[in-house]
């Protein structure tokens, strides 16, 4: 009896090691071979890319999941999971990638084997993408005349045609090629519309003020946030998809002008009357006032020209002024002061300052405080970067002119009413 107990013992236990390693999870993860693409392959945007290769198990594959990463992980194509039932299996897919924001820089294809215990096997493979490039897409030209604002779009033929009529005198316009949408402010309301289509994406809500409803406007350098300077004393600031992300508010009984924008510091101007100005700087963010100077007449446009440094163009009768301020010292000296004129708008172009004037067109090299007059006819309202290259547009009543990086100027186009903006059109 004792034998047969001993031996029931031994079969149990025999059993229970077979049971075991039937049931035993294999650890084991799958092979994987990448054939394509190549490691710092190189790719133009748009493009297929081919992902080839095959992997094995010594059981059996669940899966292979393919994905376009950027380098800091970001994923730019998502997953693409191609289930297998075998131990053996081949993977060829296309990833096509067109989105046109993408900049140039290396990516990685990351190609990850899955066993039916989900062990994987993973690998990276370094590519390099080429942007699509930019290009200039149409030219948008507003004007507006008895209570109404007129849009017309020039095309790349150089076909011009009439693409939005809106209620009200225009007062404010910008472009954001990057996210592909218009502002229109008038004395009636304000709409971001779709470049493509132009229809309605979303409205500006505007609070009754003593003020033009709206004005100033700034987009951001990447494109990706656009700024309003509203006339009931806001500063709102929308994303991409019409949300709104930052709002400053003005000291009571105080109202705000022309602004600008650099990272996390906004410089506006704030006054409570006509003589009572000044200029006051905002922490971003929060919305709290950091510092203010005084400002000896009413800005005109405020240009960046150096890490903390600003070139501010006031008037104050007829008088104007370019002044320079130096936010760490909060300190504003005035650079040149020019009797007799009235100025239009300002922008840095390499190492100077263009401006236009009631007395013409002028460059001014501040670091050498030297004034050159480019042309005493043309008294431009805007001043206009290409963004692509350093041409300028010039819009001077119906006409818009031309500057070409050396010094010639040609008039481009004859329009049908006074310009009140224009606007090149990129497709990023």
């Amino acid at each position: 009896m004792l034998v047969n107990h001993k031996v029931k013992i031994l079969i149990f236990i025999s059993l229970m090691q077979l049971y075991c390693s039937c049931n035993k999870k294999d650890s084991n993860p799958p092979e994987l071979h990448v054939q394509s693409p190549l490691s710092n392959e190189s790719f133009q945007l748009p493009c297929d890319i081919t992902v080839s290769g095959y992997a094995m198990d010594n059981e059996k594959l669940d899966r292979v999941e393919v994905n376009l990463i950027s380098e800091n992980s970001a994923t730019i194509v998502q997953d693409f999971n191609i289930e297998s039932d075998s131990s053996y299996f081949e993977y060829d897919l296309s990833l096509f990638v067109d989105d046109r924001l993408l900049l140039s820089g290396s990516y990685f294809i990351n190609i990850k084997a899955y066993d039916e215990f989900d062990n994987f096997t993973s690998e990276y493979i370094s590519i390099y993408l080429n942007e699509i490039p930019k290009t200039l897409e149409s030219l948008i030209y507003i004007t507006s005349n008895s209570n109404q604002t007129f849009i017309y779009q020039q095309d790349s033929l150089g076909s011009c045609q009439l693409v939005k009529q809106l209620s009200g005198n225009h007062i404010l316009s910008m472009g954001n090629s990057r996210s592909q949408h218009l502002f229109v402010g008038s004395d009636q309301n304000g709409n971001f519309f779709d470049l493509n289509s132009f229809t309605n994406l979303w409205n500006v809500p505007i609070a009754s003020s003593n003020n033009p409803l709206f004005i100033d406007g700034f987009k951001s350098d990447a494109g990706d946030q656009s700024h309003l300077v509203l006339g009931d004393g806001r500063i709102i600031s929308y994303n991409k998809n019409g949300n709104i992300i930052n709002t400053i508010y003005s000291n009571p009984q105080e109202s705000f002008g022309k602004f600008n924008i650099q990272e996390d510091i906004v410089l506006v101007e704030s006054y409570s009357s006509f003589l009572d100005r000044d200029l006051a700087i905002y922490f971003r963010q929060s919305g709290i006032e950091k510092q203010r100077v005084e400002i000896n007449g009413e800005i005109v446009k405020i240009v960046p020209i150096l890490n903390n440094e600003y070139a501010i163009f006031s008037q104050f009768l007829n008088v104007s002024r370019i002044s320079i301020y130096y936010e760490n010292s909060n300190q504003l000296y005035t650079d040149l002061e020019l009797p007799n004129s009235i100025i239009y708008d300002a922008r840095l172009i390499n190492n100077y300052l263009m401006f236009s004037s009631s007395n013409g067109l002028y460059k001014y090299d501040f670091n050498l405080n030297i004034l050159n007059q480019i042309s005493s006819s043309i008294k431009a309202s805007k001043i206009i970067l290409n963004e692509m290259d350093s041409f300028i547009y010039l819009t001077d009543g119906n006409e818009l002119w031309g500057y070409s990086e050396d010094g010639n100027l040609s008039l481009l186009s004859n329009f049908v009413d006074t310009i009140r903006n224009f606007i090149p059109i990129f497709n990023k």
